[in-house]
């Protein structure tokens, strides 16, 4: 019997590869999960069995916002301390996605290759989880980065998400650390029955706080007994230092807390972190509070796994990930391409790039899922009236761009500007060399926006020759090609 699961998993890995390979080669995309789903169909065990070969076990990311950041930055540091970390890097976070990269780094009869220092460090997307952790043996720790209401159609209210997360968790080792965001009142408190150990990350830096609270936040109320929440203060969203005075509960203290946080304008930010080992100062090379955030939780997931501190200073040599702050060259131009999926997330790249109140030229773009995820009212929700102003001649587009462009009549943007009004155009591409057109000589360009419109620039860059196909991107950057 053994045998033949063996054959059945080495034909399931041959089969994977031959799909990925011939995917990339005919320009079908990154091949990043159809191959492992092919794979899975032959052998359904496949992805755990192979999950179990990997010598130092996995780190699991997830959340709503910063996972797949937070997993490039803490590859770096993984890196940075000798480990060799096989992570899903072309961003497929589902369970097809982790297949295919099992896949890719495996050998041709099934098995990883021998390696004392692998590592594995998957992001994955949190509506996913519970297919997946079941199949991941033994994780070292377990990171979530925070819980907004993201995908009412897939998710339904974060509520429903918190206690479908908790209900998965049940099935991890008792060793297992849950590196937690102790500013995040549903992550904080996520499945406090379990005795696994925690880890909180947070942000001790008050003065970043915002006057009263965010308009993005959905005020959630205390995940222990319901009541009104109490805030000290309030960093962006529902994320910030709480309290509930009804039953006491309140926001853990974090073991790794960023004690000074400097936004260094739409590129970087400067960061003081506190862990128990050691203080740091890094320069993060990524704009906005999020990605501070996203280097704690980071930094937090290597302190759970006991890497030396030192090696969290690789996170200053972090390049970032396709469509997250992505840098294209074209025709003279910087072209940032930066993915916003729901309306915390588009808020604060907005404030990341137009944070020292200069204009700046940005391109935004809303698509749906072509009628299978139609929601996108949380555009409601995105605080686009406090940079009402700052975009010249803004550019809307994407297959919702004419609900996008209501929003933005009632935020106060047509006619907001002394320069040409709001121009919508649906097509992405055409629209692109328009606002491209439109941007003074070496000036820089943001694309900010939801998935397909991303996608669909990027691809039209590459046929143009300005950027190469995301899996040789990412490929060049592991330092390796995975075959």
């Amino acid at each position: 019997m053994h045998s033949v699961a063996s054959a059945r998993r080495a034909f399931a890995v041959s089969m994977g590869k031959a799909v990925r390979d011939g995917s990339r080669r005919l320009g079908k995309g990154n091949g990043s999960a159809f191959p492992g789903a092919v794979a899975l169909a032959i052998d359904p065990g496949m992805l755990a069995s192979l999950a179990s070969e990997i010598p130092l076990g996995a780190v699991l990311v997830t959340g709503s916002n910063g996972k797949g950041t937070t997993c490039r930055l803490l590859a770096g540091v993984m890196r940075a301390a000798g480990l060799r970390p096989i992570l899903n890097r072309e961003g497929s976070n589902q369970l097809s996605g982790l297949a295919t990269t099992m896949v890719a780094s495996s050998g041709r009869f099934g098995h990883l290759p021998i390696d004392d220092r692998t590592i594995g460090l998957f992001e994955v997307d949190e509506g996913s989880f519970p297919g997946i952790v079941g199949q991941i043996g033994r994780p070292r720790a377990l990171v979530f980065t925070n819980v907004f209401r993201d995908q009412l159609d897939r998710y339904m209210e974060p509520a429903y998400l918190t206690s479908m997360l908790e209900r998965a968790m049940q099935e991890l080792p008792a060793d297992t650390t849950l590196v937690l965001n102790a500013d995040d009142p549903r992550v904080a408190y996520l499945a406090p029955d379990m005795e696994n150990p925690r880890l909180f990350f947070g942000i001790g830096d008050t003065g970043l706080a915002r006057d009263g609270a965010d308009p993005t936040s959905d005020f959630p109320r205390c995940p222990r007994c319901g009541s009104e929440l109490a805030y000290r203060c309030v960093f962006y969203a529902h994320l910030g230092h709480w309290s509930c005075h009804r039953c006491g509960l309140a926001r853990p203290e974090p073991q790794v807390r960023l004690t000074k946080v400097e936004l260094l304008g739409s590129a970087s930010s400067r960061v003081q972190v506190a862990t128990p080992a050691a203080e740091m100062l890094l320069e993060v090379p990524l704009p906005g509070l999020y990605n501070a955030y996203n280097a704690a939780a980071a930094i937090a997931a290597a302190t759970a796994c006991q890497l030396p501190g030192r090696a969290s200073l690789a996170i200053q040599r972090v390049r970032p990930s396709s469509l997250r702050m992505e840098r294209i060259k074209v025709s003279g131009h910087d072209v940032y391409l930066t993915l916003a999926k729901n309306a915390n997330g588009y808020t604060e790249v907005l404030r990341a790039v137009l944070g020292d109140g200069r204009p700046k030229r940005i391109m935004l773009g809303l698509n749906d899922f072509e009628g299978k995820q139609p929601d996108t009212s949380w555009i409601w929700d995105v605080d686009f009236e406090s940079v009402c102003g700052l975009i010249p001649s803004p550019v809307v587009t994407g297959n919702r761009a004419y609900d996008l462009t209501v929003r933005l009549k009632y935020a106060g943007w047509l006619g907001a500007t002394k320069e040409t009004t709001l121009t919508t155009e649906p097509d992405p591409v055409r629209a692109f060399q328009r606002a491209l057109a439109r941007t003074p000589a070496g000036e820089p360009l943001w694309l900010v926006s939801t998935s397909i419109v991303l996608q669909e620039v990027r691809r039209w860059l590459r046929q143009q020759g300005f950027v190469r196909e995301v899996w040789q991107e990412q490929d060049q950057l592991a330092g390796t090609v995975q075959r």
